[in-house]
């Protein structure tokens, strides 16, 4: 489904040439929900952000159902990028419009006829779990329900691929369960194949099913995911599942607090 061959991601900050994706390669097969972790700075992002080029990569080839993108012209490109969704951190909604009106964007832009819309929107905010909230604004939905309408936006033109970029990081922790169950769901019904970056340990453990972790700019662990967690190597993943751990000896503690 996804393969990437050597790609390389540099950026000029105050004239220095600073490397944040170094000679990257790996797969993605169909289906497959695969997680990207990694502490800041490690290069996740530009590595997302390359896979529907809104980054452009310095060198190596992103090939998507045996395509390189990299070489595509803009209309082929905009064609691919129906394929290729992205859900974002912050949401990225627009402000102006309601519910309905921002899910029905992209199929605007792509020139559905309002029938076509107006039942694709409906069929979609339903699936989300929003029929309700069809006519609110954003302003007037919680983090939750505004990241269900950029997964319902993101799901508009069918795509067979779900970019994910920290797309809990803002939600509290029912809130970031109650979306990754949704994206499971999603992945299972729909047979998308997700592909996140997070730096959440809890993220990875509860949809994912592969798992690379980056430093540096670099993959230093790759593979199925209880197989990685089982038996870290990295210095990064080591620290992660240390942390996750102390985490969860700190909340049993506390309930043994208040038994008592």
């Amino acid at each position: 489904m996804i393969q990437i061959n050597n790609l390389r991601k540099s950026y000029l900050v105050n004239g220095t040439k600073v490397e944040a994706v170094k000679g990257i390669s790996f797969n993605v097969e169909k289906g497959q929900i695969f997680g990207v972790i990694g502490k800041s700075g490690a290069g996740k992002s530009s590595l997302l952000r390359c896979l529907n080029l809104l980054e452009i990569p310095d060198e190596g080839e992103i090939l998507i159902e045996g395509r390189d993108i990299t070489k595509l012209n803009p209309k082929e490109l905009r064609n691919i990028r129906k394929e290729v969704s992205m859900i974002f951190q912050h949401f990225n909604l627009l402000k102006n419009s309601t519910v309905f009106k921002n899910v029905a964007f992209p199929l605007e832009i792509a020139g559905y006829k309002k029938d076509e819309i107006d039942s694709r929107v409906l069929e979609l905010i339903d699936l989300v779990g929003l029929k309700d909230k069809k006519d609110e604004y954003p302003a007037n939905l919680s983090g939750g329900q505004k990241q269900r309408v950029a997964i319902a936006r993101a799901l508009a033109n069918n795509p067979k691929i779900l970019l994910c970029d920290e797309a809990t990081s803002a939600l509290d922790p029912l809130t970031t369960k109650q979306i990754l169950d949704l994206i499971l769901e999603l992945n299972r019904k729909l047979g998308l194949t997700v592909v996140l970056i997070t730096h959440e340990m809890d993220v990875v453990d509860r949809i994912c099913t592969h798992v690379a972790v980056m430093e540096k700019g670099e993959i230093v662990e790759i593979g199925i995911k209880d197989d990685v967690f089982k038996n870290p190597k990295s210095k990064t993943l080591k620290q992660f599942l240390q942390s996750e751990r102390g985490s969860k000896v700190i909340v049993l503690e506390k309930k043994k607090d208040k038994a008592i």
